[in-house]
Order: structure tokens, then C-alpha cells, then sequence
């Protein structure tokens, strides 16, 4: 009874511990909002479960909401999901354009009746590269580059 108990709770720690630790990835949003004369409150931008397709459009996870100091989007997200194709940017890049035809955020303006502006970014103009920093997972920077509100 001993020895069950022992090799049990060595089997559960050496899951716990390493479980997950094959395709953990993390992404970082960046990019700037250029909006003339327009003062932003918030940013919403798709959560990682939407981009593999596990949210739909109008779930209450489909998006994460910041509050941007300056118009810079700026934002690291660390992915609940688990596979060996996050190697490669071109990879990840590929299975999103597949999930989704194109890349929303909403962007919500600070004035009197709180204006939100949805939009669409097509795939073409976003560029996906995998950054090295050295802490655990990959890192993959999503630039959305510059978005013009008019």
C-alpha cells in the first residue's frame, strides 16, 4: 500500500511538472493606433482561444480588453493550448489564417458616449516572428504595425 501510494503521487508530480511543457507558447500584441485627435480608452483583441477557432464571434472570451497608456499596443498573452506546431512563425501563422479569414479589434474611444470602432485587419498586413528572451515557451510577437482610425 505504501509503494502505491509513493508511485502515485510521483506519477502525479512528474505530470503536473511536465505535462503541458511541449507546446506552451506565448504571443505579444504589438502595434500602434494612429487616431487624430481621438483620445482611446480601451483595446480589445482576440484572446488566443478565438484564433484557434475555440471561441465564437460572440463569446464573452473572444477578446482581451487593455487600457493603452498611449496609442501602443503592447500586450503579452500566454496560450492555454498545447501542440508541437508552434515552432515556426509561418506555422502559427498558417493555422490562424485557417481559424479565421480575418484579425478583429475593437477599439473603444474615450468621450461622452464611449464609441466603439470595430474593425478587421487582413491577415496580409500582419506579420507573425518568434522573439528569443530566454524564459519558458515560445514567444511569438504578433505586429499589427499601424492602424488608422479616422
Amino acid at each position: 500500500m505504501k509503494r502505491i501510494l509513493i508511485l502515485t503521487i510521483l506519477s502525479l508530480t512528474i505530470q503536473y511538472s511536465f505535462g503541458q511543457a511541449c507546446g506552451i507558447y506565448r504571443i505579444k500584441y504589438s502595434g500602434n493606433i494612429k487616431a487624430e485627435s481621438l483620445k482611446i480608452e480601451k483595446i480589445k483583441l482576440p484572446t488566443i482561444q478565438f484564433l484557434h477557432g475555440l471561441e465564437s464571434e460572440n463569446s464573452e472570451k473572444m477578446f482581451i480588453e487593455i487600457e493603452p497608456k498611449t496609442n501602443e499596443i503592447d500586450i503579452e498573452l500566454v496560450s492555454p493550448l498545447t501542440s508541437h506546431l508552434y515552432e515556426k512563425a509561418e506555422n502559427l501563422l498558417k493555422f490562424y489564417t485557417t481559424k479565421n479569414e480575418s484579425f478583429p479589434i475593437i477599439i473603444i474611444l474615450e468621450n461622452e458616449t464611449k464609441k466603439e470602432i470595430f474593425t478587421e485587419l487582413i491577415w496580409d498586413n500582419i506579420q507573425i516572428i518568434k522573439l528569443e528572451d530566454g524564459k519558458f515557451g515560445n514567444l511569438f510577437e504578433i505586429n499589427l504595425n499601424e492602424i488608422n482610425i479616422k
